[in-house]
């Protein structure tokens, strides 16, 4: 674990937990997990509710193949942008239909395009970069503590979700996964590297640009 806190690996192994975290405080579990109870709360029954949330996890099984063919042809990157920005959007617009009391319908759309622009990149980029951005030695400890904040965030975003539409309402609940969708757009346009088709050295150079870290 120390070669993970060197100087050479720290900007890497920042990136990593920073996107992991995301990943899940963009909420998209809160969607998957939570569909059914959200679309009761929008109104669909209970049988209806829990149909819809089926055809939103296989929706999500989809994209994220289709991602897998788009990943070396566009890059990781523009991916992840275009992923976070959709995912900003289409969140906000859920949070915009519980509070002007649209119909369930419209609620079903607006998840949808969510779960669409999660599975296009956020989903399966952030996979790909945990084992492009660390050089080979640090590579297995760093993918693990990668993988560790993930699910340790997929826990906390599942434990507070409800409490938190019991104490603000589904509407700003929404909202608060959008503007961190914004913020990870911000973050990714600043710290976050291309590796497509460039070498370790030249990723942890452009890493260590990007941290404005010095290994000399």
């Amino acid at each position: 674990m120390r070669a993970l806190l060197a100087p050479a690996v720290r900007p890497a192994l920042l990136a990593a937990l920073i996107l992991a975290a995301l990943q899940q405080f963009s909420g998209i579990n809160t969607i998957l997990y939570y569909a059914p109870t959200i679309m009761g709360q929008a109104g669909l029954s209970a049988s209806n509710a829990i149909y819809y949330s089926v055809f939103i996890g296989v929706i999500n099984v989809i994209v994220t193949v289709v991602s897998l063919g788009l990943v070396d042809r566009l890059g990781r990157r523009p991916l992840l942008l275009g992923s976070l920005a959709g995912m900003a959007v289409s969140i906000a617009l859920l949070g915009i239909a519980f509070v002007a009391d649209l119909s369930p319908l419209l609620m079903l759309v607006f998840m949808m395009l969510y779960i669409v622009a999660f599975g296009v990149g956020m989903g399966p980029v952030f996979w790909v970069l945990l084992g492009e951005i660390f050089p080979p030695a640090q590579r297995a400890e760093g993918s693990s503590a990668g993988a560790t904040v993930n699910w340790l965030s997929n826990f906390v975003v599942s434990l507070l979700f409800l409490p938190l539409i019991s104490a603000i309402g589904e509407g700003p609940t929404f909202w608060i996964f959008a503007v961190i969708c914004v913020l990870g757009v911000a973050f990714v346009v600043r710290w976050v590297p291309e590796t497509r088709g460039r070498h370790i050295d030249e990723v942890g150079e452009d890493l260590h640009r990007r941290w404005n870290v010095r290994t000399e």
